[in-house]
């Protein structure tokens, strides 16, 4: 059996590259995961200069006074946070504090600082609330994505094995399919379409080498010619529909009383038939000889132009042994011939040895 493998393959590429684009997928995620943690945990760095603005405003509560250090380190920690991302909302908020820290650096008032410090802190807590929430939202949604992903891996994955299941057991039933038909092409060129004993081509195939396999192997082998007898007024009297249907008949019981290993049957044309057997001997073969008689008698096919009344048969029988091979082909073809005439002068429905 063989397989289209570039058939096959075609699926495992698709398969490889989309596994190919999955992979790049999730790298693509979680490389956005890991700068959304960046984001989220650079979120502190604004936080922390939240609460050093935060601290520096709780010192001006110890002493009463801001210094020119202390409105400083105030100002470049509120810069770096005034300039980071803000929602239009967080902007506004923003703007409103921006003001509050400026007027608080012409004020010298406890209430005011109080003030402004409630604000920090508001920010403070808004900046680290907004960041978790950011962060578990987008965490819920990764979650989605990459379950997203694994059930379309699995689907892929899924869809493909079916997909080259079909394509195997595709391939499997044609390549069966085409098995079949040669070998039936090959039964067929070697059998008879009629009796579906084998034909004439095969026979010669075989009894070239007839007289070689048995001097070889040191067999007694046999070629048996037949002949049915008074055939042509069978087809004159019963027709060619009943005439075939006796070829059949008679070519089923050849082969099913020649049925054994180195037994082999032929229809070699019209009417006549043949039969080859290697590694016999005399007795068996005169035995099978008359067993076939007896079982074409017992047909009993109606036969009014036979002198038996019945549709019969007649023989002519070679022996080849190990010495034979001097003969050729022909001579023993010849004189199976011969033997086969001899049987029908003689009478028929017998066999001549």
């Amino acid at each position: 059996m063989k397989l289209n493998f570039k058939l096959l393959a075609a699926p495992f590429v698709v398969l490889i590259s989309l596994f190919y684009m999955s992979f790049l997928f999730s790298s693509e995620i979680d490389r956005l995961k890991k700068e959304i943690d960046n984001i989220y945990f650079g979120n502190f760095v604004p936080v922390h200069k939240l609460h050093i603005i935060l601290e520096k405003y709780n010192e001006v509560l110890d002493d009463h006074n801001i210094l020119k250090y202390d409105k400083k380190i105030i100002e470049q920690n509120w810069n770096y946070y005034n300039k980071q991302y803000k929602t239009d909302k967080e902007r506004k908020i923003v703007e409103k504090i921006d003001k509050f820290i400026a007027k608080s650096f012409t004020k010298n008032n406890n209430d005011y600082y109080k003030f402004i410090t409630q604000q920090i802190k508001l920010l403070i807590e808004h900046e680290i609330y907004s960041a978790s929430v950011q962060r578990k939202n987008f965490l819920k949604e990764y979650n989605k994505i990459n379950q997203y992903l694994f059930y379309n891996q699995i689907f892929i994955f899924i869809f493909i094995l079916v997909f080259i299941t079909i394509v195997i057991l595709e391939t499997i039933k044609n390549n069966k399919k085409q098995e079949y038909l040669i070998a039936k092409y090959k039964q067929d060129s070697i059998t008879d379409g009629l009796t579906k004993l084998y034909n004439r081509k095969y026979f010669d195939t075989i009894f070239d080498d007839i007289t070689i396999i048995s001097s070889q192997n040191g067999w007694l082998s046999a070629f048996v010619m037949i002949d049915i007898d008074f055939f042509k007024q069978f087809n004159d009297t019963y027709g060619h529909d009943d005439g075939d249907t006796a070829l059949k008949n008679v070519a089923n019981v050849i082969n099913d009383t020649f049925d054994k290993e180195y037994e082999y049957t032929f229809r070699l044309g019209g009417e006549e038939f043949g039969i080859l057997l290697f590694d016999t001997n005399i007795e068996s073969l005169k035995a099978k000889l008359n067993i076939l008689q007896n079982n074409i008698k017992n047909l009993t096919i109606p036969h009014s132009a036979s002198v038996t009344k019945f549709l019969t048969i007649s023989m002519g029988v070679v022996i080849i042994n190990e010495n034979t091979y001097t003969s050729t082909v022909k001579e023993l073809y010849k004189l199976a011939d011969e033997k086969l005439y001899h049987s029908k002068e003689n009478g028929r429905n017998q066999y001549t040895i």
